[in-house]
């Protein structure tokens, strides 16, 4: 099947935005409308292609030197579109059409993203699948064999996409600041052991001022109940054990509002293969379904946001769907969708940001004021390669489109981020990505570039109703970074950066200057582990006025503790300023 890089198999691929120019098909004479299918008897009748061709007309549709044929060998490899395939063959009856674009099929029950269909009859289907090396280079005995060129062509629009974007496939380094901030790890009372995933949030949950944690429950095979651990204002925490919650749920993402007004805060979950619930609270502890109208258990997700995007005064609701939909069809195929809040917040409705057709979806979604009008905009991120509309401006009340040609291709986009970073009146975006450069390009059209996968951090600006994208940092890479906050670390009126990459793993903050210019500032006392995180939360939790970072980390098989016990954690890190600017020093006077 595919490797672990292609796990989430795009809808959009690149051979559909990355056109390639070919002939267009001469519709078949009558002399040829007849299939070469094998006259004899297969199981489920003979296979159905897109419409009578003869073989060499399927060739050039398909893009390969050789007719698989009615009944093609799964070890066989196809070279289409510079991309290394076999095709699979798997029962019908574990098929699903749902949700998925004429040509497309999800061959298997629990896989998550579509795969593009080759033929089928009454009980098979056969469909291409990626090989797990999709960037090995055609050898010249495999092109004796029949494969096709080394390089696929591409057409004069595809061409300019690459030379447009190849001069970003080399490193950007971020300069180094003159300051240095000071954090101090302050997680008494957090969890030092589980698996912890998406994200947390912070509120004050039991109504006495100070800032509490809101964790989600734990990764597990079945439901399992939320945490709360109430803080203290000084950085140390308790778990909350006598909160009554409705029922157990899946993990995933939590946002907090008062959704019923009644000076008590309530939670918005995003849960993993269900949908969305909100449950009310009371500030001692208990909490009360209120989920009608939301999108139950049909709408798979890992991250909701809360704005009042109607702007009738209640805060309302946004999700994304966390990826490729599950074979099993979700009722729900948007990629993006609201819910406003009705009677009180006890009832919702549904509205459609981003429509199934949309290449967007992913455990990360941001709200911000991207165009200026009184309305809120969505930006999210995309596990689907080549995946670049993931910015919607609002329109009018409850209406929402994408802005287009900005987001690059070639790229999966992970951790979001919204904030005035650059403008007082309208939001910046920051994304953070994993860019490939394809492998089959001819030099000769466009010169292999100095990173073939690269892992960084861009910049949207918007000015005027212009989207401009701006580079951050690059670096070579093969794994994104997951989350990116935004906060003012060091004081300066100015919003900064911080986020974790995965190699080297460490926090990292960019200190911003309002312009959109950043430099690296040097940390002490903060660091990240091992285990996979989901996002980094920035939060005042002491109340001192000083940005402070949460950071939750999922279970690893391979680094468990002493007693065998998974060892995801929760950690708070407190932020104690500045503690160092060579800048402001004063110069010493040289001899």
């Amino acid at each position: 099947m595919q490797s672990a890089k292609y796990w989430f198999a795009s809808v959009v691929p690149l051979v559909a935005v990355l056109a390639v120019a070919q002939t267009p098909q001469p519709a078949p004479s009558p002399a040829t409308t007849t299939t070469t299918a094998s006259t004899s008897t297969m199981e489920g009748g003979t296979p159905a292609w897109v419409k009578p061709e003869t073989p060499e007309q399927r060739k050039e549709r398909l893009g390969t030197q050789v007719d698989p044929g009615p009944d093609p060998d799964p070890k066989t490899i196809y070279y289409r579109f510079g991309r290394r395939y076999h095709i699979e063959k798997s029962p019908r009856k574990w098929a699903s059409f749902k949700e998925t674009r004429e040509g497309w099929v999800r061959p298997i029950a629990s896989a998550n993203f579509a795969f593009e269909l080759y033929q089928m009859n009454d009980l098979y289907l056969w469909y291409w699948a990626e090989e797990p090396d999709p960037s090995q280079k055609i050898e010249q005995s495999d092109i004796e064999k029949g494969a096709e060129s080394a390089y696929k062509h591409y057409n004069e629009w595809a061409l300019a996409q690459l030379k447009k974007i190849r001069p970003e496939f080399e490193t950007l380094e971020v300069p180094e600041s003159t300051k240095a901030i000071r954090f101090e790890e302050s997680s008494e009372g957090l969890p030092t052991s589980g698996s912890w995933r998406n994200s947390v949030t912070v509120a004050d949950m039991n109504d006495d001022g100070c800032p509490d944690i809101v964790a989600p429950p734990q990764r597990s095979a079945g439901a399992v109940l939320p945490a709360i651990f109430l803080g203290d204002c000084k950085g140390h925490f308790k778990i909350w054990s006598t909160v009554v919650w409705p029922y157990g749920i899946q993990y995933g993402g939590i946002a907090a509002g008062d959704f019923n007004k009644d000076g008590h805060m309530d939670l918005a979950f995003a849960v993993h293969l269900t949908g969305v619930r909100v449950w009310l609270g009371d500030g001692k502890g208990h909490f009360t379904d209120a989920s009608n109208g939301l999108a139950g258990s049909s709408f798979p997700t890992r991250r909701v946001v809360v704005a009042d995007f109607d702007r009738d005064g209640w805060p309302d609701i946004a999700a994304i769907t966390e990826g490729p939909l599950p074979n099993a069809g979700p009722a729900i195929a948007s990629k993006i969708v609201a819910f406003i809040n009705q009677k009180k917040g006890t009832d919702w409705r549904m509205v459609e940001v981003a429509g199934p057709d949309r290449a967007v979806g992913g455990d990360h979604l941001a709200v911000g004021n991207f165009n200026d009008d009184k309305f809120p905009d969505l930006v999210g991120g995309s596990v689907y390669f080549q995946g670049t509309e993931l910015i919607y401006n609002s329109t009018g009340k409850e209406k929402w489109e994408p802005v287009k040609e900005v987001v690059p291709y070639l790229a999966y986009h992970y951790g979001v981020a919204a904030g005035h970073l650059t403008s007082k009146k309208t939001d910046d975006i920051v994304l953070s990505f994993f860019r490939e450069w394809p492998g089959d390009v001819d030099p000769t059209d466009v010169p292999v570039p100095p990173l073939k996968t690269e892992v960084g951090l861009d910049r949207i600006s918007f000015a005027n109703g212009v989207a401009t994208r701006t580079p951050i940092v690059r670096s070579a890479g093969e794994r994104s970074a997951n989350g990116v906050g935004l906060g003012d670390f060091d004081g300066d009126g100015n919003l900064d950066i911080v986020y974790v990459p995965f190699d080297p793993r460490e926090v990292v903050v960019l200190l911003g200057d309002g312009k959109g210019k950043f430099t690296r500032a040097r940390l002490e006392g903060i660091s990240a582990d091992v285990n996979t995180n989901y996002d980094v939360v920035v939060a005042d939790v002491n109340k001192d006025g000083k940005p402070d970072v949460i950071l939750m980390y999922e279970s690893s098989d391979k680094t468990r503790n002493a007693f065998g016990m998974q060892d995801g954690s929760i950690h708070l890190f407190l932020n104690r300023g500045v503690t160092s600017d060579a800048a402001a020093a004063p110069a010493k006077k040289s001899k």
